[in-house]
């Protein structure tokens, strides 16, 4: 579930590095190397307070670990665990700064989390759970689904045909080659979001502008809401769904060619209307359902350009 507020949100990070290091691991500030031979979809845990993580996938069984600063780090076949020791009995008390850099198989089932830096992800095509307090997180690949938060900074992931959660406080969210289920929110920033076969996306902004540019799935569901910013929803040329749509200060407008719930004299056609009064509209045989709201901004339906 995504958290409600900057405190859940703090509270979540601090309290998955409340454990500490691991007992079995030795800290060592010298640089460190080291390899596990692993299985394809092991799973790796990581947990730093201050410094960068970047994870890259390799076609190989191993796991190699190397890190500039104190590290712990402990594994098995199935599970590796690396964490960097804190400086006193809270993780966030006299942190040491570890810059980490891991290798790993593409299946491999990951969480990391950081407070203080960023995490990036190349290449990973099994899960990714990642979270940053202050630091942004960067996803290249195809992870099977991705679930990334952070509270100061932006979020960008470039995947392919992924189901993916996105949640930051203050930053903007980009997303591109999503499928399936997309949720993302931010309370101050852009979201702008390109897919294909979406089947659910749910895309909330307080302060932004948001941007859907993607095909729907049959019997889709979609809900984009900002509060102060445009909507912009580009789809293609062919797309069933009927629509519910409003802006309290902004005009409304769509490409294509449309008749209006209980309205079965009125032909189809384009149309763009003022501000207040909500409208729901049909495009083809209204199989998928979008919702969207904009309190100060318009809302606009494109026609997507065929390829």
């Amino acid at each position: 579930m995504i958290a409600n507020g900057r405190a859940a949100a703090a509270a979540l990070l601090l309290c998955a590095l409340a454990a500490g290091p691991a007992r079995a691991g030795e800290a060592n500030d010298e640089p460190l190397e080291q390899t596990f031979e692993v299985a394809p979809d092991v799973r790796v845990d990581i947990e730093i307070v201050t410094g960068e993580i970047e994870l890259r996938a390799i076609d190989a069984n191993q796991l190699r670990v190397r890190a500039k600063g104190p590290l712990d780090v402990n594994g098995s076949h199935r599970r590796v665990s690396v964490r960097a020791p804190s400086g006193g009995w809270m993780p966030w008390s006299h942190p040491a700064e570890v810059e980490v850099e891991i290798e790993l198989p593409r299946k491999s089932r990951i969480t990391a989390r950081a407070i203080n830096g960023g995490i990036r992800a190349e290449g990973v095509e099994g899960e990714l759970d990642l979270h940053a307090a202050n630091g942004a997180i960067e996803v290249k690949g195809a992870p099977v689904e991705a679930y990334l938060e952070t509270m100061n900074a932006a979020i960008k992931f470039e995947g392919r045909g992924s189901d993916v959660v996105a949640k930051t406080l203050n930053g903007e969210i980009e997303l591109e080659g999503v499928s399936g289920e997309v949720q993302a929110s931010t309370v101050s920033g852009r979201i702008k979001v390109e897919g294909e076969a979406i089947e659910r996306a749910e895309l909330r902004t307080m302060a932004g502008a948001i941007e859907l540019d993607g095909s729907l799935a049959k019997g889709a569901r979609v809900n984009a809401k900002s509060f102060s910013g445009p909507v912009l929803v580009r789809l293609p040329g062919n797309t069933s769904a009927r629509f519910d749509v409003q802006s309290w200060s902004g005009g409304l407008e769509s490409d294509f060619a449309s008749r209006f719930t209980g309205d079965d004299d009125h032909e189809s056609r384009q149309w763009g209307h003022g501000a207040g009064r909500p409208l729901s509209f049909v495009v083809g045989d209204g199989d998928a359902r979008i919702s969207i709201e904009s309190f100060s901004g318009g809302v606009k339906v494109e026609k997507r350009d065929s390829d």
